[in-house]
């Protein structure tokens, strides 16, 4: 039987130790979202690693699963005056732009998208909920959604994450309404935070 000297048993777990949090950081870096290449589920949420201003309107398509429309879009929504960020997830049939209301409108950002072979069927909504403590909490919360009208699609539900996504026609309903049939229930949206004023620069 071999005996290392605990010179030898110290660089061992060293070089173990070394490789764990290595291994742990790789994990970080492969789950932290990007502006360009996120998961759905941060699409989803609208948690984009873009920090650009304007207001967001996220469309439901179907198409982007074509050769070279995702890319096609974003260059064509790119180039248009008021658009400040824009991005797309072919998993979950979302583009999401983010844009100067003062030079642009969301018919202007369809009618671009549409003229790229994408065809968009409505928008996408996405709600922190307060409530949802199991799978039983998701599955009721999205009977509820799933029969509010101008609702056609709950993406997801999820009581992990906390939050719920859905598809509606902006024609029919809107996110205010959507969230009045939330809190018919007993779970509760969870509003965002609103950013206190500017503080005056010291002199």
């Amino acid at each position: 039987m071999h005996r290392f000297s605990p010179r030898i048993l110290l660089m061992q777990n060293i070089i173990a130790l070394t490789s764990f949090f290595a291994f742990g950081s790789f994990a970080n870096a492969q789950e932290r979202p990007t502006a360009e290449n996120c998961p759905a589920s941060i699409c989803q949420a609208g948690t984009c690693a873009s920090d650009c201003c304007g207001l967001m309107v996220r469309l439901a398509v179907t198409g982007l699963e074509k050769e070279g429309a995702a890319e096609s879009a974003k260059i064509t929504l790119g180039a248009m005056a008021g658009i400040n960020y824009c991005s797309t997830c072919t998993k979950s049939g979302t583009v999401m732009v983010k844009y100067d209301a003062d030079k642009m409108k969301v018919c202007d950002i369809e009618n671009a998208v549409a003229k790229n072979g994408i065809k968009v069927t409505g928008h996408k909504t996405s709600f922190k909920i307060k409530g949802l403590a199991c799978q039983s909490c998701s599955n009721h919360l999205t009977v509820i959604l799933a029969k509010t009208d101008g609702v056609f699609n709950v993406d997801k539900v999820c009581h992990m994450s906390g939050y719920a996504l859905v598809s509606f026609d902006p024609s029919k309903t809107d996110e205010k309404k959507i969230k009045a049939a939330i809190h018919t229930t007993n779970y509760k949206v969870v509003e965002a935070k609103k950013a206190g004023p500017t503080p005056e620069p010291q002199s």
